[in-house]
């Protein structure tokens, strides 16, 4: 019977291949993020400048990360779309609110926020 020889030329080569460098698309990523603070800051009435210009910023980092990620080894596909959408929702709230409709529904939360943000001053120090 003959011996069977060690796989050690395939163990080489597969440990000698380069791994494909995978990243995340940071306009992706920034999409996101300013379409999370669009959204979030849209709700109050004092802040739907803040909303507007952090969802205009998010819709064009959105097409810029679609750009992105559409390459090889770029992630952030998931990313894209739900900036897009966070972006599109808080500008929709904010121009329903310059057309007369009552969207500014955080207003009613500002002073329990502020009485969170006072207590957690005195209790830092500040």
């Amino acid at each position: 019977m003959a011996t069977m020889p060690d796989d050690v030329g395939v163990d080489a080569l597969l440990d000698s291949s380069p791994e494909p460098g995978v990243h995340t698309s940071a306009a992706a990523e920034l999409a996101f993020l300013m379409g999370l603070v669009a959204v979030l800051s849209a709700p109050f009435s004092i802040t739907s400048g803040v909303s507007v210009g952090t969802g205009v910023a998010a819709l064009g980092l959105g097409v810029v990360g679609m750009v992105m990620t559409s390459k090889k080894y770029v992630a952030g596909k998931a990313l894209v779309p739900l900036s897009l959408v966070l972006a599109v929702v808080a500008i929709a709230v904010v121009g329903l609110r310059f057309l007369g409709v009552d969207t500014a529904f955080g207003d009613a939360w500002v002073p329990t926020i502020t009485g969170w943000l006072d207590a957690l001053n005195a209790k830092m120090g500040y």
